[in-house]
């Protein structure tokens, strides 16, 4: 077992079935640290949002800031053209506007910072071997479709995160954190997903 794994709560072995289709991407956790993947039975792969872990350090550090960092830009708005009325948002309003505030905020820091366009790089795990993966990396486990007579493939995953349930208010204390995966397109996380759209080789996400 891993040094980094306290209990074996932290370990877990995945099963995907013939003809099951890739995974969003996702982080592991929201706490520091990483995850383990290990290919069972035959090579596997994982495809990792690659240089989406400078972005993430980046949107961390910005978090702290982001309420005053909006609300700046609503003041701004408010008085930037004294001729006409001033621009009058309602509470609730700016509660519909202040994510794309944000969006443009971290977008401008992102480019004062040379991040550069995120890209799909798929990586192999050979069978037995272990990719670790930084918590502030996006990534997603890729299809499969079975050759021969097996019906389903197992890799295993384990689990390196501070535990730390007073920092995670949103989640159960009996919930463990391969059961809360950070979804990219929730509030706090959007603008690393709208990044990838913006790419000189085209949006990421789009099908």
């Amino acid at each position: 077992m891993p040094k980094a794994v306290s209990d074996t709560g932290r370990l877990a072995v995945l099963g995907t079935f013939s003809g099951a289709e890739e995974q969003s991407f996702h982080l592991d956790s929201t706490e520091p640290g990483n995850s383990g993947i290990t290919a069972y039975e035959e090579d596997q792969y994982v495809d990792v949002l690659w240089n989406s872990f400078i972005a993430m350090v980046i949107l961390e550090e910005l978090q702290a800031d982001r309420k005053q960092a909006t609300e700046l830009v609503r003041s701004r708005l408010a008085s930037q053209n004294p001729t006409f009325p001033p621009f009058v948002c309602s509470d609730e309003k700016w509660e519909t506007l202040e994510p794309s505030a944000w969006e443009s905020l971290v977008h401008h820091e992102f480019k004062a910072r040379g991040v550069k366009d995120f890209e799909v790089v798929r990586v192999r795990i050979q069978k037995t071997r272990t990719a670790l993966v930084d918590s502030r990396t996006a990534h997603a486990g890729t299809s499969w479709k079975a050759v021969g007579g097996r019906k389903r493939l197992y890799r295993g995953h384990f689990y390196g995160f501070r535990q730390n349930v007073m920092k995670r208010k949103r989640y159960l204390v009996y919930q463990k954190d391969e059961h809360t995966t950070v979804d990219l397109c929730d509030q706090d996380h959007f603008p690393i997903v709208s990044w990838a759209q913006r790419g000189a080789a085209g949006p990421i996400f789009a099908k």
